[in-house]
């Protein structure tokens, strides 16, 4: 029996209650005339005795039981979340979930420098105080395992490559000898590093370390087959087995995958990646056994097909590269949606190639070669011609980089003149040329479109632009203040998000007056990521420079488009001009153009204009300035300073005797 049980209690206070009636009933019979009154209490004292000694109260456990014949509706409630007490519980258990892992987690943010270590990392060292920095790794271990985490992690930061090493530790107070010490870099959509997740662990086991680091030395960490260099390997070992075979047959196949930076700036890095990914399992499930498979760039996949056997070698060759690629460019799915891709392969049987640079030159020639023929999404096997065609691609671009080094390209300037005031030139047109040392002068139409595609467009671009604002300057501080010189930006240049910065240095560091300067971009390149390209011209426009739209009329001409730009001249293609005066149509082409111009408020220079009769239709039409061979062809600057000299009618044209005095 439990001390101070409420039963017991219960029945003695009851054996009381009735002993203090019964001692009142000699009182009730004395002092009433009858004494049956005394029955009742009489009774109620048997009763309060019977409830102490006999009656069996309930248990409070039978009190607690709820009734199982009655049906209660039970009623739902929404819950009212609390968004940040959620997110602030998610954080805590985070940290919970790391703080209780065997490894330590660390967070380099590349915008600040700074590193957030988790409280497990200061077991692992022995170390309190961690610190923002890796100055706390650095602290701890060997001098040169410190400095190939410091090249790896730099390495990581270039390339965006994950690394995982091994250091000593030189802390007495560490929980061990080793750790392991592994990055990985992360980025935006944009494809920008933001920061690099590592984790820090102590070495325990140095076997699943060297298979860690077997895995990530032959093979691609993202899709799974091998990387470049096992490829390179394996290749070697295909050429050194054909030299002692003769009759032993391979091909090297490089698979690219079209407009794969389309999808990443359409969708994400993340969908980019399961491209990628589900092309390798394609590829590795269309392949046969003991082929080599390897992703050697970044949108890139080698294949070696090896040991092509049968009566039809090639025969069998194009079976095996078709079904491959028909296979591989299937639609995927990707989120519920379906993604059309286009691959584009190029092939090469060993015979073509006798080392492994051969080969891969000649894969390298036939995919370049599709690609600029715009044969996208196609097979293609090598041939002799192209890869002489490669070769001497190869070698001018080389002589291009060289000749931005030597500074060896100059420009020419062709007048651009005013036919409504007496032939008065108003401006030049800089063109370039390349004064090759061996060669001589070369036509821009031979390095023009290398340039393009090899991106040396861009440092090229930067030095003509230098160049024509040095030599505007110097007319203008010879009293030429009105002349204005235009220079052609490609649209290379306009994809670059600091060209605007680049154009206001150069002006800056020239002193040059912007109103001296226009830009000359084509309509291709205004309509390519036009919301960019409108910012950057609307940028450039604010600056003072002005902005013509060159080869207008030539097939992408919008006039919602052309309302939209800061433009401040068009410039009439010549294969319009060349025919205004035997061609209705083109004749007809011309007067839209300048009835354009006109109705914009925008001024219209005519190019190419090399007869009599096209000037007088042009001059009945309204238009006004004038550039072509009629007039003058692309002169020097000796030469343009020439012309300058005898055609520069305007208010403040110079003396003779100042331009004599201010000649170079």
């Amino acid at each position: 029996m439990r001390p101070f049980d409420e039963h017991v209690v219960l029945r003695f206070a009851l054996l009381i209650a009735s002993l203090i009636f019964a001692a009142l009933i000699p009182d009730i019979v004395t002092h009433t005339e009858h004494a049956f009154l005394a029955v009742p209490y009489a009774i109620c004292i048997l009763f309060l005795i019977y409830l102490a000694l006999f009656y069996r109260f309930p248990s409070s456990a039978a009190q607690k039981k709820m009734r199982s014949d009655v049906n209660v509706n039970e009623v739902v409630l929404e819950p009212i979340r609390n968004y940040e007490r959620d997110l602030q519980e998610k954080d805590r258990l985070f940290q919970m979930m790391i703080d209780v892992s065997s490894e330590g987690f660390w967070t380099f943010d590349v915008s600040s420098d700074k590193v957030f270590w988790s409280n497990k990392v200061g077991k692992i060292l022995g170390i309190e105080s961690l610190g923002d920095s890796f100055d706390v790794v650095k602290g701890c271990v060997l001098e040169s395992d410190w400095e190939s985490f410091r090249k790896s992690l730099q390495q990581c930061l270039n390339e965006k490559r994950n690394f995982t090493i091994r250091m000593r530790l030189l802390n007495k107070h560490a929980s061990c000898e080793e750790i392991v010490i592994s990055g990985r870099p992360q980025c935006n959509e944009a494809g920008l590093l933001i920061r690099v997740i590592g984790s820090l662990s102590a070495n325990t086991d140095s076997h699943a370390l060297v298979r860690e680091n077997d895995f990530l030395s032959t093979c691609d960490s993202l899709t799974g087959v091998n990387n470049r260099q096992e490829f390179l390997n394996e290749l070697a070992k295909d050429v050194e087995k054909a030299a002692g075979r003769p009759d032993y047959i391979f091909a090297v196949a490089l698979l690219d995958i079209d407009s794969f930076a389309a999808i990443n700036d359409s969708y994400s890095i993340d969908v980019g990646d399961q491209v990628l990914r589900i092309v390798a399992d394609r590829i590795t499930a269309s392949s046969r056994t003991g082929d080599c498979i390897a992703r050697i760039g970044p949108d890139v996949f080698a294949l070696i097909f090896r040991d092509i056997q049968g009566s039809d070698v090639n025969g069998e060759l194009i079976s095996i590269v078709r079904n491959l690629h028909a296979k591989v460019k299937m639609p995927l799915k990707l989120e519920g949606k379906e993604l059309y891709i286009s691959v584009s392969m190029s092939v090469v049987v060993n015979k073509d190639g006798d080392c492994v640079e051969d080969l891969l030159a000649n894969a390298n020639a036939v995919l370049r070669d599709m690609k600029k023929g715009g044969n996208h999404g196609g097979v293609q096997f090598f041939t002799g011609g192209i890869r002489e065609k490669a070769m001497n691609l190869y070698k001018l671009e080389f002589e291009i980089r060289r000749a931005i080094q030597a500074r060896e390209f100059m420009l020419v300037y062709q007048p651009i003149v005013d036919i409504g005031d007496g032939d008065r030139i108003v401006g030049f047109e800089a063109l370039v040329r390349w004064n090759n040392s061996e060669r001589g002068v070369i036509s821009p139409s031979e390095f023009i479109p290398i340039a393009e595609e090899t991106g040396l467009i861009v440092p090229m671009g930067a030095q003509i632009l230098r160049m024509a604002c040095e030599q505007t300057k110097a007319w203008v501080d010879m009293g030429y203040e009105d002349i204005q010189v235009s220079v052609n930006f490609s649209a290379k240049q306009f994809t670059l998000d600091n060209m605007v910065d680049d154009v206001r240095r150069i002006l800056q560091e020239t002193k040059l007056n912007p109103k001296n300067l226009k830009l000359e971009i084509t309509e291709y390149t205004a309509l390519c990521e036009s919301e960019k390209t409108i910012e950057m011209m609307r940028a450039l426009a604010s600056m003072g420079l002005q902005i013509s739209i060159d080869d207008f009329g030539t097939g992408y001409s919008s006039l919602a488009y052309l309302k939209r730009f800061p433009v401040h001249t068009l410039k009439m293609d010549k294969s319009f001009v060349d025919h205004v005066t035997d061609d209705e149509e083109d004749a007809s082409f011309a007067r839209m153009v300048i009835g354009i111009a006109h109705s914009m408020n925008l001024g219209l220079i005519a190019e190419g204009v090399e007869t009599r009769d096209q000037l007088d239709f042009l001059r009945s039409e309204g238009c006004r300035l004038i550039q072509g061979y009629f007039f003058s062809k692309p002169l020097n600057s000796d030469s343009a300073l020439a012309y300058l000299r005898r055609h520069y009618k305007g208010d403040s044209a110079p003396s003779q005797v100042s331009m004599m005095l201010q000649m170079p």
